[in-house]
């Protein structure tokens, strides 16, 4: 008869608020996620805010029951389990993710527990802690007007021209117009595409804060930049109902660390996510 896997999540509080430890506990030679397993990490990471990135620790562990080499592979399997549910489920949150296989933890019950082996062995434990204002490297994204259509996914983003900005500003230089005029083109076309427009600046550093726009004194340049496009498709005849926008300052640099004046330009961006096709 199929056992049932058994499941002890435990929250551990930390001198930081929003880091988070707990464990799974598995039944004897399981390594599978159920939906009572998932639905248990979800409300233990709840309170995770998305506008940051953590670094995820996830270690397996077995009793001492089997082999030595079939424990290291099944504590090797336990954490690849919860290391592929966060991967597909906490992608935006994670800036690193650690997963090893811990093998045999040691025990003093060895006797006494011979047959059945220590269940509170049979785990994975996962340590999540805040990622200290370090932005995470992101890859260059897809230009949209290569991608057929179709193919176009919700929730992914794109890039879709160089579009310049004086330094420091929200003012466009003359070249970036025709830019905006092929969005808006593209837009017109596709009437069932919805984006957000994602604002991104260069030069931060260690810290993934929002730049200083000088025509205002606030630190909001990658907001202001991506509003500016915002308004702008709306006075092209873009539905304001098909358009968000939000700033993303050097939370995700395409390189980092900066290097020279390329890595700066190409970190200083506008990308649109597609939020509905």
């Amino acid at each position: 008869m199929k056992q049932l896997l058994i499941i002890v999540l435990c929250s551990i509080s930390f001198c930081q608020a929003q880091d988070i430890a707990f464990d799974i506990y598995f039944d004897s030679g399981k390594f599978t996620l159920s939906k009572k397993h998932t639905k248990r990490i979800n409300q233990e990471l709840s309170s995770l805010d998305s506008t940051t990135t953590y670094n995820f620790v996830v270690k397996g562990y077995t009793d001492f029951v089997d082999t030595e080499n079939f424990n290291l592979e099944l504590s090797k399997n336990r954490a690849s389990s919860v290391t592929t549910f966060l991967k597909n489920n906490y992608k935006p949150l994670i800036n690193s993710i650690e997963k090893e296989a811990k093998g045999e933890l040691p025990t003093e019950e060895e006797k006494q527990n011979e047959r059945i082996g220590v269940k509170k062995h049979r785990k994975v434990s996962v340590i999540v802690s805040k990622n200290d204002h370090k932005p995470k490297v992101v890859k260059q994204k897809q230009n949209i007007y290569v991608v057929p259509v179709k193919k176009l996914r919700v929730g992914a983003s794109y890039s879709f021209g160089k579009i310049n900005f004086k330094t420091g500003r929200v003012t466009l230089i003359k070249s970036s117009k025709k830019e905006l005029e092929k969005l808006a083109r593209f837009l017109k076309k596709n009437r069932n595409i919805h984006i957000e427009i994602q604002g991104h600046v260069c030069c931060g550093g260690n810290d993934d804060s929002d730049a200083l726009n000088s025509d205002t004194g606030l630190q909001t340049l990658s907001v202001d930049r991506a509003y500016f496009i915002y308004k702008y498709l709306i006075s092209r005849g873009i539905s304001k109902e098909r358009l968000t926008y939000k700033g993303y300052g050097f939370k995700l640099p395409l390189r980092y660390p900066e290097k020279g004046i390329r890595d700066r330009s190409a970190n200083r961006r506008v990308e649109i996510k597609i939020t509905k096709v």
